[in-house]
């Protein structure tokens, strides 16, 4: 499953990279987060629950940074290691005055149960998530800027 978008941030690229690095945020920001905490300079190890219909998933996982280029780009790479669910994200933030643009690509590999409801059902449940994440996302560098 292919998905891509853009969204325009409250803050500088600076800041909205230091927000998307910060645990305690992302806690906040990322729906169905749990727990979310470094576990080395290039890793994040994760607990999310998602509710799909009347059926309730909780995924455990890796998150590992690469290709970083701070406050321009970087890749997130999730169950690699031939996970059923293994996803690649491409970040990229581009400055606008005092905004940010913020694109990603995303390559999803899903497990049985995702692949089962079919990619468009799976692709609109990812979009909301998405677009719930980022409206979240952005309060939060607006309140931090007020």
């Amino acid at each position: 499953m292919d998905l891509e978008g853009k969204h325009r941030l409250h803050g500088t690229p600076e800041q909205v990279w230091n927000a998307l690095h910060d645990t305690v945020l992302l806690i906040r920001c990322v729906p169905g987060c749990k727990q979310i905490d470094w576990i080395g300079t290039d890793t994040l190890e994760a607990e999310i629950e998602l509710s799909i219909g009347s059926t309730h998933r909780s995924y455990r996982g890796r998150v590992r940074i690469a290709d970083a280029n701070p406050h321009h780009s970087y890749k997130l790479l999730f169950g690699e290691g031939g996970h059923a669910n293994s996803v690649t994200a491409l970040i990229e933030l581009e400055a606008d005055e005092d905004h940010t643009h913020l694109h990603y690509t995303v390559d999803a590999q899903l497990d049985n149960y995702l692949a089962r409801i079919g990619t468009p059902i799976a692709r609109a449940i990812a979009k909301r998530i998405a677009k719930r994440f980022f409206k979240r996302l952005n309060t939060e560098l607006a309140s931090a800027q007020a």
